[in-house]
């Protein structure tokens, strides 16, 4: 860190000049340093990746205490924690476009819900994804998927929210996208022993 005495011929400065260089006090000095851009990649992969590992890690507390003692095994060969055990395992999964599970291993015996999209719609700067279900059988997450080409197959790459499938109500859930435009949404469901259904209706979003 170098100090600076009067920066850019003033009594004070902050901020970036040029994109360059970038004027700050820290502790009450003067410094300037080379502006840098933190990383914060918002790739598709990395956005469904962060979209399961929200979900997972939003979930382990209601995991019932005999499903959470069932990643012990895999926690003992991992030596970390069941929580970690838990994610680490079902992060793996979803790598390879699975679903995860409550417990370990994945048993994959009974479906999810049958909720679907019945519409997308722009208000404002936001999508509006509503949903509706029927029978919910062992429900436990739902995945929705957005491109801006039509008729697409959901991917890791291409998920934008995963959360909590805990009924058949309908729901609104929000999205707001990285650009204003024409988009395409569909939805998975998973049940909570590992089973992911067929991707749903696709629903059309026209700005």
């Amino acid at each position: 860190m170098v100090k600076v005495f009067g920066p850019a011929m003033s009594l004070d400065a902050s901020g970036s000049l040029a994109n360059t260089i970038t004027f700050s006090k820290w502790k009450g000095r003067n410094y300037v340093r080379e502006r840098v851009i933190p990383s914060n990649p918002k790739s598709g992969a990395q956005t469904g990746r962060r979209a399961m590992f929200k979900f997972l890690t939003q979930n382990w507390a209601a995991l019932s205490v005999s499903d959470k003692a069932t990643w012990q095994t895999l926690a003992d060969e991992l030596v970390a924690s069941p929580f970690n055990a838990y994610i680490k395992n079902n992060m793996q999964n979803w790598h390879n476009f699975l679903s995860p599970a409550q417990a370990f291993p994945r048993t994959g015996l009974v479906d999810g819900s049958d909720r679907d999209l019945t519409a997308a719609a722009w208000e404002e700067n936001r999508i509006k994804i509503t949903s509706t279900a029927t029978t919910a059988e062992d429900q436990w997450g739902i995945l929705y998927f957005a491109s801006l080409s039509g008729v697409f197959t959901p991917t890791v790459g291409n998920c934008i929210i995963a959360e909590l499938d805990e009924d058949v109500a309908a729901r609104d859930t929000f999205w707001t996208p990285p650009s204003v435009a024409t988009w395409y949404i569909n939805c998975i469901t998973f049940s909570d022993d590992g089973v992911m259904m067929a991707a749903g209706t696709e629903q059309t979003a026209t700005p």
